[in-house]
């Protein structure tokens, strides 16, 4: 009696086995390419051809399911479908085909269609913003009065437009997190699932294992058959160990034969490592003819994480930006104001540039997905010649990010690469103009990327305060100077950040910093607005920083204490809602 094939099957791990039999078997070739028995059809985003062969075909366009129901609309988007059934495509090279299919199988497993991602929720159109101009014979203050109230009750307009836009986004939202989520899942699981889809491939390549019965040698007892695929030109000699006595059944009924193959696939090698044969509930040991069978090679592209990109899972902004909010307060401008910190700094000396002193400038005014921060980049800009005129740090020695270069991308990039030119002794500016968000529900506060929804700010912890200032006490500098222009209470100007939730200026998170080397002055306490400074064009805080320190204060605490005291004061001549009163912790016996 001949042995089994494989004398480690009894080690075979049954993750990477699988079986091709009368039972575990694929899809016939069918006239109808669009419908396989197992798994349905495969739609895919991009044609796919194979050896060079195109085997997709430009499918209809289609539309999403119950979601965008849901929401009353409807997704359409082109597709590709097979050509044929996989069942039907022949190859001079069937285990080639069938590492091409697996590919393919891994393409679908691991990526999504773009009908599986659901349309983006259309952004309502606001009531048109209303005219308003200053009359003759009204004072600044009554125009001012007169443009709050219009801007209360077009809040009032805007906020159930606004929450039912919310609500449908978040909804959005949470899909294409769920679609992230197991997508990202399966990517991770996708080791565990080599064997399903080489098994499936092969399975669908193959067909269905045709027998023939050639022969039976009775002094041995051996059977010698045929084994053949359906769908390719695939065939084995294989030997069954069949007794005698029941010889003549079996030979003379071998179309009723349970004949069953089974394969590990492990390294990129597929092997046939037992044969098992079953007639009327008797079963039968088996091997292959030749003896010198060798496992064959199956290149497929399995490698833990797909290769495909997947169609893009943009989360969408629940935040409708009404550019009235913003503009409604710039109602008298003075167009000359810009220039009178650059008309002191003028007057100033400059001071011999210091290879030791670094300074990284992040100001953003206007943001993708938040309203604008009025006048932050014309106090960036003037800042980052204060830092050059006043600091003495070298013009190569200034990594600035304004505007719509501050990204999420350019911020890290740019902030790593100053900091690894840091070296011992050094001193390092860092000045940042922008919205500060108090992520729910721990209010940890943020700061806000030119690029970022500040809904998802929290997918990215790079930007938490408290990271951030970790990240500049790893460098190598031994003095850190930190201006925030930003409250982090959710709100700037007196307008929130986050749209169509209730109402309040949250208290942040209070942040750790390194006591010895580090110093943080902020705009503002908590649940205090950061203010624009209309008169100067500037922002408050920063109006006043760069003048102390232009007018020669290099003491921090003295330094601290000036800007506090001129802030303070012009914040209450804005009203009682926008008092401010800048912070500063840490080392406060640094020098400037």
């Amino acid at each position: 009696m001949l042995l089994a094939l494989c004398p480690t099957i009894a080690f075979a791990s049954p993750s990477n086995q699988f079986e091709f039999s009368k039972t575990q078997h694929g899809t016939v070739c069918s006239e109808n390419p669009d419908v396989w028995l197992l798994g349905g059809e495969l739609k895919v985003d991009a044609p796919i051809s194979i050896n060079g062969s195109l085997l997709t075909r430009e499918g209809k366009s289609t539309s999403t399911s119950s979601f965008d129901a849901f929401f009353n609309q409807g997704a359409h988007s082109n597709q590709h479908y097979m050509k044929q059934a996989i069942g039907c495509i022949q190859s001079d090279d069937p285990i080639a085909l069938v590492g091409a299919v697996a590919a393919l199988y891994e393409k679908q497993f691991t990526s999504l269609s773009s009908v599986d991602i659901p349309a983006p929720i259309p952004e309502p159109d606001l009531p048109e913003a209303p005219k308003v101009v200053k009359d003759q014979f009204e004072t600044k203050q009554q125009f001012d009065e007169r443009v709050e109230l219009i801007r209360q009750q077009r809040q009032q307009e805007i906020a159930a437009i606004q929450q039912k836009y919310r609500q449908q986004v978040e909804a959005r939202n949470q899909k294409i997190r769920t679609l992230q989520n197991n997508i990202e899942q399966r990517k991770d699981n996708l080791e565990e699932k080599k064997a399903q889809l080489v098994a499936k491939a092969f399975r669908d390549v193959m067909g269905k294992p045709i027998v023939t019965a050639k022969s039976y040698d009775a002094e041995k007892q051996q059977m010698h058959v045929l084994f053949k695929s359906s769908n390719q030109n695939y065939q084995r000699d294989l030997v069954l160990n069949v007794p005698l006595e029941q010889a003549r059944e079996v030979y003379d009924n071998v179309d009723l034969l349970d004949l069953a193959l089974f394969y590990t696939y492990d390294q990129q090698q597929l092997e046939l490592v037992n044969i098992k044969a079953k007639y009327n509930n008797t079963e039968f040991t088996g091997d292959i003819a030749n003896s010198q069978y060798k496992p064959e090679a199956l290149e497929v592209v399995l490698d833990g994480k797909s290769s495909t990109v997947m169609p893009e899972l943009e989360m969408q902004n629940p935040n409708l930006i009404d550019s009235f909010e913003v503009n409604s307060r710039l109602s008298v401008a003075d167009n000359t104001a810009a220039d009178e910190l650059k008309g002191l700094l003028d007057k100033v000396s400059a001071v011999e540039p210091n290879s030791t002193n670094w300074f990284f400038n992040l100001s953003i005014e206007d943001y993708a997905n938040s309203d604008q921060v009025a006048y932050a980049r014309n106090s960036g800009e003037i800042m980052s010649d204060v830092a050059k005129k006043v600091l003495g740090v070298p013009e190569r020695h200034v990594y600035e990010l304004i505007d719509r270069d501050a990204t999420s991308g350019a911020i890290k990039d740019k902030l790593r690469l100053m900091l690894d030119n840091v070296a011992e002794g050094d001193t390092v500016y860092f000045y940042y103009s922008g919205h500060g968000i108090p992520a729910i529900p721990e209010n940890e506060p943020y700061i806000l990327p030119q690029d970022k929804i500040p809904d998802y700010i929290t997918d990215d912890p790079f930007f938490k305060l408290d990271n951030l200032y970790k990240t500049l006490s790893s460098s190598k500098a031994s003095k850190i100077v930190v201006m925030v222009d930003s409250c982090f209470s959710g709100a700037t100007d007196g307008v929130s950040v986050i749209k169509g939730v209730a109402a309040s200026r949250l208290a942040p998170k209070k942040v750790s910093i390194d006591p010895e080397r580090m110093v943080v002055i902020t705009a503002g306490r908590d649940k205090e607005y950061s203010n624009m400074y209309q008169e100067k064009g500037h922002r408050l805080f920063s109006y006043y920083l760069m003048k102390s320190m232009i007018d020669g204060n290099r003491d921090i605490g003295a330094l601290y204490q000036d800007v506090y005291d001129q802030v303070k004061s012009a914040s209450f001549e804005m009203g009682d809602l926008k008092r401010q009163h800048p912070t500063i912790t840490g080392n406060q016996t640094i020098s400037l």
